[in-house]
């Protein structure tokens, strides 16, 4: 019974990857594979209700574990350490859905804190709520998000962190924000790091479909900070290196463009075009190959974007800025939650980010981020701003941090 079950979950798991590409469904899926398929077996429950113990938890986690774990090769070190409840989980943040591949190996719910802009769609919002996800705001202080996760902790349950705050564009483990390591040394409760590898090469952020091969996930305990020393040293192109696992999957250059804004043999711009597994400059027809490891013509994304980010800053200090073209900006004003929208072409110099007649001073900006591969946000004095282009989010976003500073933005 239960194998005539699963062969048709493992046929829905293909039907979600395949139709994911769309930004709102994305989102959807996102939040349902998050937060309703978690994965990990019931057993060893405690009879009072942990935080986040609920019926969507409870549901459908016995019926697709075995089901994810064969789909994604899924395997985990050190998981028979993990301490009961209550712990604070942290985790690179590699994949879309690293957090319900994590909760294979957890068998206690987990209180999940999720970044504000996910409840901001109304299906995503009402699964995150039913889930009992935290809302917190990016790149800003978050008094009441902060509160919500010491309650959860005090009343003996399970914190889930992903600082980076945004998906890796390139594999390797990203910035935090300020006050983390602080934050992690005074919880009075034991730290859990949760280190994937294997995950961003099962879907690099800028690709459009997925590659299957091997994802492991390798957990440690510790007392504060030191948790983050951990996973600072996730990178799936060390683990790569060592292992070489094959990934196998089509297409496997669709979507690079996102990250390779310029043809490193002739110097285009926007010249570069995926066909299949390759892509190609319309300008001089030099060609990039992704292959089955992940790398493209024999380099690691971070090695590619070291490229492309140098080659933008050079375009930026000839040029002056950059025009993004159409976009439109969405703005909420978080004391009023009145939403404004505004279109117009999008561009970005050493002084400001223009959205049609509006303009935006680099050096008020907060938190600027990617949040979607084409959806940027930002905070601006009391307004979330939310800007989508037809464009790759991380070209805008390097843009930003080469004219604003390095220290201006956290991703």
């Amino acid at each position: 019974m239960c194998r005539l079950i699963q062969v048709p979950l493992l046929r829905l798991i293909n039907i979600i990857h395949a139709v994911y590409s769309s930004i709102s469904f994305q989102s959807f899926c996102h939040c349902i594979i998050y937060y309703t398929y978690t994965l990990g077996e019931v057993t060893d429950l405690r009879r009072e209700r942990l935080p986040g113990d609920r019926f969507i938890w409870r549901a459908l986690r016995p019926i697709l574990r075995r089901p994810f774990m064969k789909r994604y090769n899924l395997h985990a070190v050190n998981a028979e350490k993990l301490p009961d409840p209550p712990f604070l989980l942290v985790g690179n943040h590699a994949y879309f859905i690293d957090a319900a591949l994590i909760e294979a190996f957890v068998k206690y719910p987990i209180v999940w804190a999720v970044a504000a802009g996910n409840f901001k769609l109304p299906l995503a919002a009402s699964i995150l709520k039913a889930a009992g996800a935290i809302e917190k705001r990016k790149g800003v202080p978050d008094v009441a998000a902060m509160r919500k996760i010491l309650r959860v902790l005090k009343d003996g349950g399970i914190i889930g962190l992903m600082p980076e705050g945004s998906v890796t564009w390139d594999g390797e483990f990203g910035e935090v924000p300020p006050g983390t390591e602080k934050f992690l040394d005074r919880v009075d409760v034991p730290v859990v790091a949760a280190r994937m590898n294997g995950g961003y090469l099962t879907r690099p952020r800028w690709a459009d479909h997925h590659r299957w091969g091997r994802i492991e996930i390798v957990f440690e305990v510790f007392r504060g900070s030191e948790a983050l020393d951990f996973l600072s040293r996730s990178s799936d192109w060390e683990w790569q290196r060592e292992k070489r696992i094959l990934f196998k999957g089509r297409k496997r250059a669709s979507g690079i463009e996102r990250i390779v804004w310029f043809c490193e043999k002739c110097g285009g711009f926007r010249t570069i075009a995926a066909r299949g597994d390759e892509a190609v400059c319309a300008e001089c027809g030099a060609a990039l190959i992704v292959d089955e490891y992940g790398y493209i013509s024999g380099k690691s994304v971070p090695e590619v974007l070291k490229v492309q980010r140098e080659l933008l800053a050079a375009y930026l200090s000839r040029e002056g800025s950059l025009k993004v073209g159409p976009g439109e900006a969405v703005i909420l004003n978080t004391l009023t939650e009145v939403i404004v929208k505004v279109r117009g072409e999008v561009s970005i110099d050493g002084l400001e980010l223009k959205v049609g007649e509006r303009s935006y001073r680099l050096e008020n900006a907060r938190g600027f981020s990617t949040y979607l591969k084409r959806l940027n946000e930002f905070n601006y004095d009391r307004d979330v701003i939310r800007l989508k282009t037809e464009h790759s989010s991380y070209l805008l976003y390097c843009a930003y941090r080469i004219l604003a500073g390095p220290e201006a933005a956290t991703l």
